[in-house]
């Protein structure tokens, strides 16, 4: 690599960081189907030599959106798993918490790649989705596009929407980034590609307070099981073998 090209890559690594407005996603000229994404999603186009080397960033594998990175394999979020992810989570735990009718209005704060937010969407509630990671926020909307769902799919952060926004919610439903696992097995690769790139610095107290104003019935918030509930006790909960949804109500 030349020093010119040292040099643009580095710009570009600076590109795809928490306050770009447009993701890059690299591409070969050839790729047609990468160049059609990026017209639908709103991405910048860069050739792929100008890839960044340490970090993840946005391209495309055998036509499918792609996060990939130099040292790691590629990740792709497939239709087919998400869709299957979906209909099991369905009359679930999540639908319970969240009391999921048609028509309930439901602000999902920390939407990661969105499954929860589509899954309460396809049970009819009006969804939108908060991820302030662009790259995350990226693979979401491609999601919802893939699935034909209606929710919205937002690059803000919780708290800057929830001060700005005049919208209330019947529910908001959080789910924050889980402490480190106490046992040594790994999690499934998807929540290891969240985690190397989700924002860790959240004050999810903070956003609480902030989302009691904005929500006409409850606020859901997803946790370990095992987990602490923290300084506020829920009104009640939902169990699950492995995670707990503690319901608050803000009437």
């Amino acid at each position: 690599m030349t020093q010119s090209d040292s040099n643009s890559s580095s710009a570009l690594d600076e590109h795809i960081s928490l306050d770009s407005t447009r993701t890059p996603i690299f591409l070969h000229s050839d790729d047609s189907r990468g160049f059609e994404l990026a017209s639908v999603l709103n991405l910048d186009t860069v050739q792929i030599q100008f890839a960044p080397t340490k970090s993840w960033y946005l391209g495309t594998r055998r036509g499918e959106l792609a996060l990939r990175h130099s040292s790691e394999a590629d990740f792709v979020f497939s239709e087919r798993s998400v869709r299957r992810k979906i209909d099991d989570a369905r009359d679930t735990h999540l639908a319970k918490a969240c009391s999921a009718l048609s028509g309930r209005k439901v602000l999902d704060a920390f939407g990661g790649w969105g499954i929860d937010g589509f899954t309460l969407s396809a049970l009819g509630c009006e969804v939108t989705i908060l991820e302030v990671n662009p790259l995350i926020c990226t693979i979401a909307r491609y999601l919802a596009i893939e699935l034909g769902c209606v929710a919205k799919v937002l690059c803000i952060d919780a708290e800057r929407y929830l001060r700005s926004t005049d919208d209330v919610f019947d529910v908001v439903y959080f789910d924050p980034m889980f402490p480190a696992h106490p046992k040594s097995a790994k999690p499934a690769r998807r929540m290891q590609v969240l985690e190397s790139l989700a924002r860790q610095d959240t004050d999810v107290d903070r956003v609480f307070e902030l989302a009691k104003s904005r929500t006409r019935d409850r606020i859901v918030v997803k946790r370990r099981r095992t987990e602490s509930p923290g300084r506020l006790n829920p009104d009640w909960n939902v169990c699950g073998k492995s995670v707990r949804f503690d319901v608050y109500r803000t009437r």
